[in-house]
């Protein structure tokens, strides 16, 4: 829910607008104001109030103008959105800087539209330091990857939040060994609210990382749009990496997550139904607008058995950023023991090498070991 100021034009119009505003199920009005204020009274209400949006009939008139462009000067960054904008306002109303018009017949999913194109231009800008994983099917191994590259990343000395947003599942918690109570569905619950008292409480330390997880609450309410954004407002300046594992579809609510991401991280393995299912996601991250820049693909479990990665991006038409290699016994040993990699193996290398990458961090590279040799003389001869 938005906190709004609803700044009426005329007794006749203000049942219709109070109506739709409120049948958008989407604001929380803070303050109704009966007719466009002075200055001073307008002043008070926005450094008081601190309103998300402002809503302002335009059948006002000039006086309704008048008061946009007053909002506007005095508090840029909130949106202000017109209602019943006639034909004849409309260019005037843009020239003042409305965020969005409503006309007169405008019905309440128009006026949702409005009010996500109105936030979503003032404070919904991509985070580069939001990065998405989207697993290409059910057993990619997505949330080991996010898992491991945020323990990496903390063992660098960053600031990281995972947030699981696979509300269906609990892989997460099961991995880092805990069994939330509140977690991912609570925070978003709570997140027109939120604060830093009711995030601590939901959050799970592992490792020197941040876990919003899942509790796979099946009755809880599913989250919007509108959770999401305003989750990600409020802990962006508080973390220099956060990321966010995804189930392998897209919803309505999720889908601003993915339009926020600095990057989006397909996660495949090399099994042939994992990457046909890896070009359905590109072209799902096509369709919503996603550019080609901010997307790219994740190998997990490589092997030397595997196609060569030269013909896995000659299939995809893109560079693979990053290819783990397979070893299932060291992960299975961090997720029986609850506790990162061990630092000696390939595997952990490789994601501190991708945290690394993340967060900008150069890192030095660590000269093989006898055991690397070794495997890299048993290749050689079985090739």
């Amino acid at each position: 829910m938005f906190n709004a100021v609803v700044i009426l034009g005329s007794a006749e119009s203000a049942p219709r607008t109070r109506s739709l505003v409120a049948a958008t199920g989407q604001v929380t009005v803070m303050r109704e104001l009966p007719a466009p204020p002075g200055d001073y009274e307008l002043a008070r209400i926005l450094n008081s109030l601190l309103p998300d949006l402002v809503f302002l009939d335009l059948t006002g008139g000039q006086d309704a103008l008048e008061c946009m462009a007053r909002v506007r000067e005095l508090s840029p960054k909130t949106p202000v959105i017109g209602l019943a904008c006639s034909t004849e306002a409309r260019l005037l109303a843009r020239h003042l800087g409305a965020a969005g018009l409503a006309a007169p017949d405008c019905t309440p999913d128009e006026l949702r539209i409005l009010i996500r194109e109105a936030m979503e231009s003032h404070h919904g800008g991509i985070e580069d330091h939001l990065f998405v994983f989207l697993p290409s099917k059910a057993g990619s191994g997505c949330s080991t990857v996010v898992l491991h590259t945020a323990l990496a990343a903390a063992a660098l000395g960053k600031r990281v939040l995972v947030i699981d947003a696979d509300l269906r599942s609990s892989v997460l918690g099961l991995m880092v060994g805990v069994t939330p109570i509140g977690g991912t569905q609570a925070v978003l619950q709570a997140a027109s609210n939120l604060d830093a008292f009711i995030l601590r409480r939901n959050l799970t330390e592992h490792h020197g990382a941040d876990f919003l997880l899942s509790t796979r609450a099946l009755d809880a309410e599913l989250p919007e749009w509108v959770n999401y954004f305003q989750l990600i407002n409020f802990v962006r300046g508080s973390y220099d990496l956060i990321l966010a594992d995804l189930p392998e579809l897209i919803n309505p609510a999720t889908v601003e997550v993915v339009r926020r991401a600095g990057k989006v991280f397909p996660v495949c393995t090399t099994e042939l139904p994992s990457l046909k299912l890896a070009l359905q996601r590109l072209s799902e991250l096509e369709r919503l607008g996603i550019p080609e820049e901010r997307i790219g693909l994740l190998v997990n479990r490589f092997s030397r058995t595997s196609p060569p990665l030269a013909e896995i991006e000659e299939t995809f038409g893109r560079k693979v950023i990053h290819a783990f290699p397979n070893d299932y016994l060291t992960v299975s040993q961090s997720i029986r023991e609850a506790a990162p990699l061990k630092a000696d193996t390939e595997i952990a290398r490789a994601f501190t090498a991708f945290a690394a990458s993340l967060v900008g961090v150069e890192i030095a590279q660590p000269a093989p070991t006898f055991k690397d040799k070794l495997k890299g003389l048993l290749h050689l001869a079985s090739a």
